[in-house]
């Protein structure tokens, strides 16, 4: 039994295998893709870039096997270094996750000079309070490089002197800034920051932040990690995990949280692999850290709570302190 197991995934493997070497085949050569983007470069920017990376990028998640990862630096200023990808067949740029109108190679290049100068003045009013900084305008994310977590004190200082800079250039960023804040050794700080620069009017949207809002990333920092054990620990059964979904955070005390977390169960068809469970329900509960003690614990069952609109549902269901979005339903 164990072998033919071994076996059937060794055969699914090679058939996998097969049919992704099939669509790379069907794609054009990495020769090919190259030229026509030097001439593309050639063409229609003069040549003022140096190409850094020119890679296929095909995978199962895009299964597109015209796509290449493309690294770009400027010649006049090699400190501007865009990326992309570039669909080889189509001959224009790829950026499947953003929204933007404005895709074009200039376009990213304009978004990291911006990059660069608001980069400058940012560490210059901070000063000496942060190590590292990323800022991505683009995406409209400032990302801090801290010795240790700010306390509520500290957030309300990066907002104003953030704040104060974002308002210098609203044709630059035009959206809140996400600014995340992490310690060494973290590849995400647990504390995300929202500011709101003086002249964005998100009024008409359905869901919007409030000023100053502190929103926690459930992964990438140790605090985190901590949380995702302790609820693993304490809530999960044999055959019957539980996975951590979202953590609310006390916008007055920040060591205090709402934390919400699925509950599996195998699945009542059984499948070839036992393993396989199905989600039934979601746990709130509140707690406080360090020590992580249950204060309050509720299950809603979706059976008769709808899944769809669970995260709505709970955000309802959260005392005032811990609701930093605002919704218009």
């Amino acid at each position: 039994m164990v072998k033919d197991i071994g076996m059937y995934k060794i055969i699914l493997y090679s058939v996998f295998i097969g049919i992704l070497f099939l669509f790379v085949g069907c794609g054009v050569s990495n020769t090919n893709a190259k030229k026509g983007f030097v001439t593309y470069l050639r063409e229609h920017h003069n040549n003022k870039y140096e190409i850094l990376t020119f890679k296929r990028n095909f995978n199962t998640a895009n299964m597109n096997p015209n796509l290449y990862r493309v690294e770009l630096a400027l010649k006049e200023n090699s400190k501007i270094v865009i990326n992309f990808e570039w669909n080889a067949k189509d001959k224009a740029v790829y950026l499947p996750f953003h929204d933007s109108e404005d895709r074009s190679i200039e376009a990213l290049t304009d978004y990291q000079k911006q990059e660069i100068v608001l980069r400058e003045e940012l560490y210059e009013v901070l000063d000496n309070d942060v190590f590292s900084m990323d800022v991505n305008v683009f995406n409209h994310s400032i990302s801090i490089g801290l010795e240790s977590e700010p306390t509520f004190n500290k957030f309300q200082y990066f907002s104003n002197k953030i704040g104060s800079v974002l308002d210098k250039y609203p044709n630059t960023w035009t959206r809140e800034a996400h600014v995340d804040f992490k310690i060494e050794r973290e590849s995400k700080g647990f504390y995300e920051l929202i500011v709101k620069p003086s002249i964005f009017n998100d009024s008409i949207e359905s869901f919007r932040y409030k000023q100053n809002a502190i929103v926690a990333n459930n992964y990438g920092s140790e605090k985190a990690a901590t949380i995702d054990y302790v609820i693993r620990k304490e809530f999960s059964k044999p055959n019957s995990p539980v996975f951590l979904s979202n953590i609310w955070v006390n916008q007055k005390d920040l060591n205090s949280f709402y934390i919400a977390f699925e509950k599996h169960e195998p699945r009542k068809i059984q499948e070839r692999d036992q393993s396989l469970t199905e989600v039934v329900g979601m746990y709130l509960i509140e707690m406080n850290y360090p020590n992580l003690e249950k204060k309050t614990l509720t299950y809603y069952d979706y059976k008769t709570t709808d899944r769809d609109g669970i995260y709505l549902y709970l955000i309802k269901q959260l005392p005032q302190d811990y609701q930093y979005l605002i919704a218009d339903l």
